[in-house]
């Protein structure tokens, strides 16, 4: 019964996993296609709920680890680690700031200010969500020679290994780059709202009408969306309907300045945002499905099935298979050893067996005695 809950929460989790991969692409892509904002909402809500649903999972299996003594097998052996960067470090610094926002009506948003640049270098750490890929191992078991536990560790390792560096990568040169004071796309897409609000406050006319005339001709070409001047509207691009359809909190720019009110479209620099975390899904989910389709069963192939062969060999009195040695491998240090292991052991094997069956074959003195005695 214990087992077949095991299994059932297992399964649980394992879908869970293919989903939230599902969720993270749609998020972006959505951004990037430009669907509405309730489709997208219901995405962002999705993923903290996804968040929130692997940080209990990870807490769980910490704390079954920490009861049963066994919290560093956990960690670093059964890739705890893993499980962690999935779960918490999203919670907190990517689906809980976001969905805080929208509780808030994007007053939360504002309100950070400055803590906004932080807020974008650190949702770099969404594209750890692919790490969960790592955990969907068990899947592959039904493919032919990838059932090896040694496999399955060795690839799991070099993979976990490879793809958090890949992480770490970005991440790490997103922070560089904020540190640096390099310039950036959302920097040049601030600094040109900075100077049309600079210019607005300083030609407009005074005039309301000639103002919507001359900011008419003025913002065609730019991201301004509306200007308010104590509270009137002097200029919208769009509808009210069109602006709650298709944006959120953190689809525009809100910049208050010398009683005039500016929103600015943002959108364009989610695209670009969203468009760059998608080159990085496809490629890390293009590489980790290379190494299980392609690399695990080559691993196991050239190591753990000759291995396999080998252990039943000396085990079993009765098995007598030899290792097929690939001739572009046969100077691999376990196909050295299986050519021993055909060469030596098995003639070996079969002379020891042959010599036992001989001798059981004898009838012993007493045997014989015993017959003449009938007799």
């Amino acid at each position: 019964m214990r087992n077949r809950t095991k299994s059932v929460l297992e399964s649980i989790v394992i879908a869970a996993i293919l989903l939230v991969l599902a969720q993270t692409f749609l998020e972006d892509f959505a951004v990037l296609i430009g669907w509405s904002w309730n489709i997208r909402k219901i995405l962002l809500f999705t993923g903290f709920f996804f968040d929130l649903f692997f940080t209990g999972e990870f807490l769980a299996r910490l704390y079954t680890s920490v009861y049963n003594g066994r919290s560093a097998r956990y960690f670093f052996a059964e890739r705890g680690w893993v499980d962690l960067l999935a779960s918490i470090p999203l919670l907190l610094l990517s689906s809980g700031p976001a969905v805080l926002a929208l509780l808030t009506g994007g007053a939360a948003v504002f309100a950070l200010g400055g803590m906004l640049n932080v807020l974008k270098v650190v949702k770099a750490v969404r594209i750890a969500r692919i790490l969960r890929l790592l955990r969907v191992l068990k899947l592959f078991k039904q493919i032919k020679y990838t059932n090896s536990i040694m496999a399955q560790r060795h690839v799991a390792k070099i993979t976990a290994m490879t793809v958090s560096l890949f992480v770490m990568l970005l991440f790490g040169g997103s922070l560089v780059v904020s540190m640096l004071g390099l310039p950036s796309v959302d920097q040049v897409i601030a600094d040109r709202h900075s100077q049309t609000v600079e210019r607005i406050v300083s030609e407009m006319p005074a005039e309301s009408r000639e103002a919507r005339n001359w900011l008419a001709e003025m913002t065609d070409s730019s991201d301004l969306l509306l200007v308010k001047r104590d509270g009137t509207t002097l200029f919208s691009r769009f509808d009210n309907r069109y602006y709650t359809e298709l944006f959120g909190p953190s689809d525009y720019q809100y910049i208050p300045r010398e009683g005039y009110d500016f929103f600015f479209d943002m959108r364009t620099l989610g695209a670009i945002q969203s468009k760059d975390n998608l080159i990085f899904f496809v490629i890390i989910v293009v590489f980790v499905l290379f190494l299980l389709i392609y690399y695990s069963p080559h691993f196991a192939l050239t190591v753990t099935d000759p291995i396999q062969v080998m252990r039943k060999g000396i085990e079993d009195d009765s098995y007598n298979l030899e290792v097929r040695i690939p001739g572009r491998y046969e100077d691999d240090d376990v196909y050295r050893l299986a050519d021993a292991y055909n060469r030596v052991f098995l003639p070996m094997k079969d002379r020891s067996r042959g010599t036992t069956e001989a001798r059981s074959s004898l009838l012993d003195f007493d045997d014989v005695k015993g017959l003449l005695d009938g007799e």
